[in-house]
């Protein structure tokens, strides 16, 4: 857990500084309420000469809010003062007192005065109500804090690295897809006859009248078996990305289910990749 010390003090903006110099946040990857917490402690913007990555933050943090709080703000009269945008949240808060303890402030105050804390107290102000209200909504209903993400827009570093990340997938796919264009596969079939009166010329005639596109058929021989029978070996290359099945080949269009009148059965001898 990290233990920061005063950041009013320069010894304890050294300290965040020190931290922030090789982080984009207070924790982890993304922004958090560990984040809000620190940020509604600064009273003001740090000084970027001296502390640039802490500056750096909380500009970050600050647009991170902005964007979560897009509406125009018009100002909140109330028995204390005008309140501007940054301050209507403690406004909100001292609104929330017993109805009877707001009453005198009331009728004491005779004019409305502006309150005289800084734009930058009164942001953090407001801010730190937001970081209460996180809390809590943390602790009643974690589906709450799911349905309400004040950091759901990457950086620009973080988009930067995240768009160059897809890029290089693509460009992996594309050329995984045109080299499996590319790939061949060199395919040795033995080629059985029914029995030693079959004709092997008729037998390879066969084999040989199936034309497809990636399918070209190679050279053949004659194999003995047995007892007068031989059998035609025969190789056959294809291009993988044409055929998808040199099984659905053998049993759809040769062999066809012992229809042929020639060919009993055909075993793959040996299948490689070229």
């Amino acid at each position: 857990m990290l233990s920061l010390g005063d950041l009013s003090s320069t010894s304890g903006l050294e300290q965040l500084e020190k931290h922030l110099q090789d982080r984009t946040y207070v924790s982890g990857y993304e922004p958090s309420l560990d984040d809000l917490k620190v940020y509604v402690v600064l009273t003001k913007v740090p000084d970027g000469s001296k502390f640039p990555h802490t500056q750096r933050w909380h500009k970050q943090i600050s647009a991170l809010l902005k964007e979560s709080f897009p509406g125009s703000a018009h100002g909140v009269s109330t028995s204390s003062g005008a309140a501007s945008a940054p301050s209507a949240a403690p406004a909100a808060a001292s609104a929330a007192a017993p109805a009877k303890a707001a009453a005198p402030v009331a009728a004491a105050a005779p004019a409305a005065v502006a309150p005289k804390e800084a734009p930058a107290k009164g942001e953090a102000a407001a801010t730190a109500v937001a970081v209460q209200a996180a809390g809590d909504d943390d602790m009643s209903n974690s589906d709450d804090d799911e349905e309400m993400d004040l950091f759901g827009d990457l950086t620009p570093e973080e988009q930067a690295a995240a768009d160059e990340k897809k890029r290089v997938i693509e460009e992996a796919k594309k050329r995984g897809q045109e080299k499996a264009k590319k790939t061949k596969s060199m395919i040795v079939l033995d080629v059985k006859p029914w029995d030693d009166t079959t004709d092997m010329k008729a037998l390879e005639g066969e084999v040989r009248a199936i034309v497809q596109d990636g399918l070209l058929w190679g050279k053949s021989q004659l194999v003995p078996v047995g007892f007068g029978i031989r059998k035609m070996q025969i190789t056959a290359i294809i291009e993988d990305a044409k055929v998808e099945s040199m099984d659905a080949i053998i049993e759809e269009q040769i062999v066809k289910d012992g229809e042929s009148e020639t060919i009993q059965s055909i075993d793959i001898v040996s299948f490689n990749k070229l």
